[in-house]
């Protein structure tokens, strides 16, 4: 009796391990053969992106101490000024600070280059619709070296400019509007300076010999410019007056005229 039990329980046994075989080999079989392991090409490194939305002044006044030279004597071929424009634009742009060295190790790559004089001259293009026909060095001096972008901005804020306004948000197109206002302030409160000082000296002087008034105490280099320009004004009136007294007949200043080929006097 025992013997049966332990052939049944093996043939049972037996016949499990059977069927678990058969299920392992339907399984491997339908498994999806894996991809192969084939190794995917590299990716390009992209173009870093810096997008410049302004230039602003303080970008001048910081390549202007950088290059020791006035913004006007510029050269856009010339490589160093490139990148220190570059430079000046992307640290007042609130940018992560680097020094100089740093960034033209990245310049050293040409896209990364390009994407940035892109950038410049998209605004270039922008800020060229609001310009005046004035250059940058039309801004300083006429005589002597260029005026600096630096000096004219002090000598605005010194006069009343806001200071976070004119470094910091300013472009190069506003600055001759207020350059034009500040230096039209200043003729007022000279020539009203030397009027108050005509009007005090004038009882302690012959009025009679002071024929231009106030002028005659000094004349300011603008009104020498007046005076020139009125002087030549009224030279090329004469000369147009002579020129239409020389084409004049002859005949128009003795009063005779030609009427139907006979000649009569008036």
């Amino acid at each position: 009796m025992n013997l049966d039990l332990f052939l049944f329980c093996a043939g049972v046994a037996l016949l499990i391990l059977v069927l678990v075989a058969m299920c392992d080999v339907s399984v491997e079989g339908n498994k999806r053969p894996e991809p192969s392991h084939i190794p995917a090409p590299p990716k390009s490194n992209p173009v870093p992106r810096i997008k410049f939305q302004r230039f602003v002044v303080k970008s001048m006044i910081r390549w202007e101490q950088m290059r020791g030279k006035s913004f006007s004597q510029i050269d856009y071929a010339d490589k160093e000024d490139m990148e220190s424009l570059l430079y000046v634009i992307y640290i007042t742009s609130d940018k992560p600070g680097y020094t100089f060295e740093v960034f033209r190790q990245v310049m050293a790559d040409e896209r990364f280059m390009n994407a940035m004089s892109s950038d410049l001259g998209r605004i270039m293009e922008i800020v060229a619709q609001f310009r005046k026909k004035t250059t940058v060095s039309d801004l300083g001096s006429t005589e002597g070296s260029p005026e600096y972008i630096g000096s004219i901005v002090s000598t605005l804020i010194i006069a009343g400019l806001d200071a976070h306004y004119a470094l910091n948000e300013m472009e190069l197109c506003d600055l001759p509007l207020y350059l034009e206002a500040y230096e039209r302030k200043r003729k007022e409160e000279m020539e009203s300076s030397r009027m108050w000082t005509y009007f005090t000296m004038l009882p302690h002087i012959d009025a009679r010999k002071m024929k231009n008034g106030a002028r005659d105490l000094i004349i300011f280099p603008w009104e020498e410019e007046e005076m020139r320009k009125e002087a030549e004004r009224a030279i090329r009136e004469d000369a147009a007056r002579f020129e239409e007294l020389m084409k004049t007949k002859k005949t128009d200043y003795y009063g005779v005229e030609k009427d139907s080929g006979n000649l009569y006097s008036h």
